[in-house]
């Protein structure tokens, strides 16, 4: 069984396996030397995965074909000595559109043989059992301290959030608000000031290691773009969700720990979930578990 967090930027598992979630077709001229690149092949379709580069700009995954690729490549990447492989997966949606995308993500994998190749290796992959539970919602699952808990999940497009009451769902939200629109602001700003071409897939890096300019240190604007994104996340939230009165409120997602000192001006009770970046899938994995033993 397999829990995978199929995220617009990054597709997870419960193994902690993170794969970008750009996928293009492969080109005659594409030199993979080093064995760097992944290789997907399916039916006539050759593919390369995992390059910076397009990612699908909408929330409607169950609707793409790149979904289908990420979680059979997933799999695959999961058994790497396996030819043969058998697999019950629980994945999920963005909570806002769970209930109108929820029967069409499961009708994806209803052909249970799935035939791909990773790097020219052989995979047949059959899926008995799928189910698909809420991003966020996923994310609560993935811990056993908290009974009451207002979730946020800073995702790549979006931003979801689930509040529950003795471990029930009591309400939920979807923003597009995701981490990479604020990347995208970064991104413009700098490009701007310093006559550069950097994309959104560059961000992480230079906030990780700085933006050198003919070999000087430059300032990014990052706390501001970042401190003005997070606060309009809260000013949304702060329509919806009683701040104030909520004992434990946790974030998650790929960015959660980064962005979580801003959130704390506003929120002083944000916490930020251990392993952050894979609770979805673990929490997909736990549901599983109680679900099919």
């Amino acid at each position: 069984m397999l829990g995978i967090d199929k995220g617009t930027t990054y597709t997870k598992t419960n193994h902690e396996l993170c794969i970008r979630s750009t996928i293009r077709k492969h080109r005659e001229t594409d030199i993979n030397l080093d064995n760097d690149k992944i290789i997907l092949e399916m039916g006539e379709q050759k593919y390369i995965v995992g390059e910076k580069g397009n990612y699908s700009t909408d929330l409607m995954k169950s609707q793409h074909q790149n979904t289908k690729l990420l979680i059979l490549l997933s799999i695959g990447l999961s058994h790497p000595k396996d030819e043969i492989i058998f697999e019950n997966i629980v994945t999920g949606l963005p909570i806002g559109q769970y209930s109108t995308q929820k029967s069409a993500m499961k009708e994806m994998f209803l052909d249970s043989r799935h035939e791909i190749k990773i790097n020219g290796r052989y995979k047949i992959i059959h899926i008995g059992r799928v189910e698909v539970f809420p991003e966020a919602a996923g994310a609560f699952f993935s811990q056993s301290e908290y009974t009451d808990a207002l979730i946020i999940d800073i995702g790549g497009l979006s931003v979801d959030i689930a509040l529950f009451r003795n471990k029930k769902l009591k309400q939920y939200s979807t923003y597009a608000m995701g981490v990479m629109k604020l990347y995208s602001k970064i991104a413009n700003r700098i490009n701007s000031l310093y006559d550069l071409s950097k994309t959104e897939w560059d961000i992480e890096e230079l906030i990780n290691d700085g933006l050198y300019v003919y070999g000087e240190k430059v300032d990014m604007g990052v706390d501001e773009l970042a401190l003005e994104h997070t606060k309009e996340i809260i000013e949304r939230l702060s329509l919806e969700y009683d701040l104030k009165t909520i004992r434990n409120i946790l974030l998650t997602g790929g960015a959660a720990k980064w962005l979580q000192k801003y959130f704390l001006l506003d929120i002083p009770q944000a916490k930020v979930l251990p392993n952050s970046q894979f609770t979805n899938a673990i929490g997909y994995y736990n549901i599983g578990k109680v679900l099919w033993g």
